[in-house]
Order: structure tokens, then C-alpha cells, then sequence
């Protein structure tokens, strides 16, 4: 897909779009700080062709409206369930639980854990060995992902890492894992962060 083409914005919760979405495709969840994240990572120059839940399309283009994305292209009638099995088309994420994570994180080859949140988030409380990438500054620093490992991703509660793994595979870094439920998942389950101060 060159620059001059539309871009696809997947606006259905995280857990909607992992377990399948079209390829290239970004997800901004309509049900998280979507203006601030849209406003963020998408390309005003572009235009968008919104996938939502049916019925939620309009809302998706209206509050795009509200912070002067306003070339909205057109939508997938009927969302995802439009498209017939096209496995071409069609990926999924792989999302997995935080005890999993940390199973991945304890073997001998385990993925490089990245830390979609902001700075101050991440100096407060983290899991030992991330990186901290914050999302507003993901993709001018997507040169540092190395393509040669696994990369887990995560964020606080499951939607910056969402976007995060949308756009990683827009790059071509397909051979990831997200965290479901984020960091607040990997408290609930009790498992050890790094807490600093």
C-alpha cells in the first residue's frame, strides 16, 4: 500500500480486532481516548476508510470530524463480517494472558517486551527488562525493533498496545505476542514489577 492510499482504521475494541482484521489496518478503539490516539498516528494528508461495528460508522467519522480528519473515504458495509474466509486478507493478533507473558519472558528464547506507555507511567512501575517505547513516538522509533525476535508488546490496560501491534505489522513485524489486559492484567495475576522511588 503506497503513501498516496487510503488508510484502513479499524475502530472495534482490541479484543475484536485480534482476533481478526485486515491486513494493514489500524486499530483506534472507539471505546478509549480515540480523538487524542487518531489525532496521533494517523496521516491527515491520507484518505481513511473506517471499519467499526455495524451501526457505529457514523459516530467513528464524526468524532474524526471533530479534530479536522475530515476525508473520510467510506466504510466497510457491514464490518468484518462482510469479508468471506480470505485468510489472505484477514490476520489475527495473537493475544495471551499475562501469566503467559511471563512463561514467554522465562524461557530460553524469550520476546522483547515493549512498553507502549508514556515515560512517567513506566519510571513508576515496570516489568523487569522492557523497553520503554512510548506510542506517540512509536513509529519514528520503529527502527529500533529488531525483525529477528519476538516481540511482546503491552501497554496499561490492552488499547495503546493494540494500536501498537497494528502498527508493527503494517512494518512487517508480524511475529508478536500482546499482552492482554496490560499491565493491570500482570498485577491481577500478581506477578513482579520493578518499582522505582
Amino acid at each position: 500500500m503506497g503513501d498516496t492510499g487510503a488508510q484502513i482504521l479499524d475502530v472495534r475494541d482490541p479484543a475484536e480486532y485480534a482476533k481478526g482484521h485486515i491486513a494493514g489496518s489500524i486499530n483506534i478503539g472507539l471505546g478509549g481516548q480515540y480523538a487524542t490516539w487518531a489525532g496521533t498516528v494517523l496521516d491527515r494528508t491520507r484518505p481513511i476508510v473506517i471499519i467499526a461495528e455495524p451501526g457505529r460508522e457514523q459516530e467513528a467519522a464524526l468524532r474524526l470530524g471533530h479534530i479536522g480528519f475530515d476525508h473520510v473515504r467510506g466504510y466497510l458495509n457491514g464490518g468484518m463480517e462482510a469479508l468471506p474466509a480470505r485468510p489472505d486478507l484477514v490476520w489475527p493478533t495473537e493475544r495471551i494472558s499475562a501469566p503467559m507473558v511471563a512463561e514467554e519472558l522465562a524461557s530460553g528464547n524469550p520476546p522483547l517486551l515493549l512498553d507502549m506507555r508514556n515515560p512517567r507511567e513506566w519510571v513508576t512501575k515496570h516489568i523487569d527488562g522492557s523497553v520503554n517505547i512510548p506510542l506517540n513516538h512509536f513509529e519514528e522509533r520503529i527502527g529500533e525493533i529488531p525483525r529477528d525476535r519476538r516481540i511482546a508488546v503491552h501497554c496499561a490496560g490492552g488499547y495503546r498496545s493494540s494500536i501498537a501491534a497494528s502498527i508493527l505489522h503494517q512494518y512487517g513485524i508480524t511475529n508478536l505476542i500482546e499482552m492482554a489486559g496490560g499491565l493491570a492484567a500482570w498485577d491481577a495475576a500478581q506477578l513482579p514489577v520493578v518499582v522505582e522511588g
